[in-house]
């Protein structure tokens, strides 16, 4: 080293030597870590992460045995897709164009149920409605929960 670089360097240290700065209060520290400790994680919520984190594990490894399933039986399809120049753009317009044709036939569909609904339900009052749409839903509760029930009897 040079003695130029030398006098540089002490001039710095000494100029970051007589800056003003303040400490922080005593107990600042403690106080800090503190606050650290009360928003750590409960022990309880590290097992539920891991649980979670299994779960959706377990999922993703369903789906690829699935999806490896149809990417075999269709692989010839799949591979002329991929290696036709702008295939997988077409089929990607083609699947979105589908998608909203569903969609459109699907919000249709929705209403003219709900016109026919309206229509016949007219001059009921409404407490009718309200007493249909709690049947209705106790049964789709009845139907989702005891659907184990009724698959093995065979009904």
């Amino acid at each position: 080293m040079d003695m130029d670089s030398r006098k540089t360097d002490r001039l710095i240290a000494g100029a970051i030597a007589a800056l003003p700065y303040r400490r922080p209060s005593a107990g600042f520290s403690a106080r800090v870590m503190a606050g650290i400790a009360a928003e750590a994680p409960q022990p309880w919520l590290t097992g539920v992460l891991k649980g979670a984190g299994l779960i959706v594990t377990a999922w993703a490894a369903a789906l690829a045995f699935v999806s490896a399933r149809l990417v075999y039986a269709n692989f010839a399809d799949t591979a002329a897709l991929l290696i036709q120049p702008g295939g997988l753009g077409q089929a990607l317009n083609l699947l979105a164009a589908r998608a909203a044709l569903v969609l459109a036939k699907a919000g249709s569909v929705m209403s003219l149920g709900l016109d026919i609904l309206s229509a016949a339900a007219a001059g009921l009052p409404a407490w009718y409605e309200i007493a249909v749409a709690a049947a209705v839903c106790s049964a789709a509760i009845a139907a989702l929960s005891h659907g184990g029930r009724f698959a093995r009897q065979g009904i």
